[in-house]
């Protein structure tokens, strides 16, 4: 009978500690593994804009940190209103680093003042400019606008931020 018992309560706790242990463990598992799933492609901005340069960059200078996994940069070409814009995408190896270097390396730019406006984790700008940066997970995101926008671009920008951090979402759905 005593036998029984413990074998019962062995099973048991087996069972209740098999999803506890999942949760316990989920940020590790709840990390973009590469770039190539969050980048942006022709799909996903307007037909007037396409892609001018693509590439994997060295990580050097200020963006240096030993926790930087990848780094990859997208110009795209654009005629108005949009005009040309330049995405820069950094991994890390986890969620603190990434949050720790967005905050250094986002200089004079400030935290989104409007709550319903940030994008990821955190966003930063710089008021009557449309450049913003985000962190989102364990990815850093800048979107910079290469010439002065003709119009309110910053509405744009916030647009490409929200489908790079649906892409996020969905890389990480498939951790």
């Amino acid at each position: 009978m005593m036998l029984r018992c413990r074998l019962i309560a062995f099973v048991f706790l087996f069972i209740i500690a098999l999803p506890g242990c999942d949760i316990i463990n989920k940020d590790e598992h709840m990390l973009v593994r590469e770039l190539d799933a969050i980048l942006l492609t022709a799909d996903d901005l307007p037909t007037t804009m396409e892609l001018d340069v693509s590439s994997t960059f060295p990580i050097s200078g200020r963006m240096r940190e030993p926790s930087v996994v990848d780094g990859f940069t997208q110009l795209w070409n654009g005629t108005q209103p949009q005009g040309p814009m330049g995405v820069s995408y950094w991994l890390f190896q986890n969620v603190a680093e990434a949050q720790k270097a967005s905050s250094h390396w986002r200089g004079v730019y400030q935290p989104e003042p409007n709550a319903e406006d940030v994008v990821g984790d955190a966003t930063w700008r710089v008021e009557n400019n449309p450049s913003i940066w985000f962190v989102k997970n364990n990815v850093v995101v800048y979107i910079m606008i290469r010439r002065k926008p003709l119009v309110d671009q910053l509405t744009f920008t916030r647009a490409v931020a929200r489908k790079i951090e649906a892409k996020i979402d969905a890389a990480l759905k498939k951790n």
